[in-house]
């Protein structure tokens, strides 16, 4: 996977909160996480600023 912020090589990542695990993908160049919910939320973001 491609890095959406500087293009750099991303892996998948377990990550933990106090109630689940999750995965989600880590930038090796910026730091960059990226996991469905936080897809999500930058989908209905864009969305909304086209209205």
């Amino acid at each position: 996977m491609t890095c959406p912020k500087c293009k750099g090589k991303m892996f998948a990542e377990k990550y933990y909160d106090f109630v689940r695990s999750f995965d989600a993908w880590k930038c090796i160049c910026c730091g960059e996480i990226v996991d469905p919910t936080i897809l999500a939320n930058r989908m209905r973001s864009f969305h909304s600023h086209l209205g």
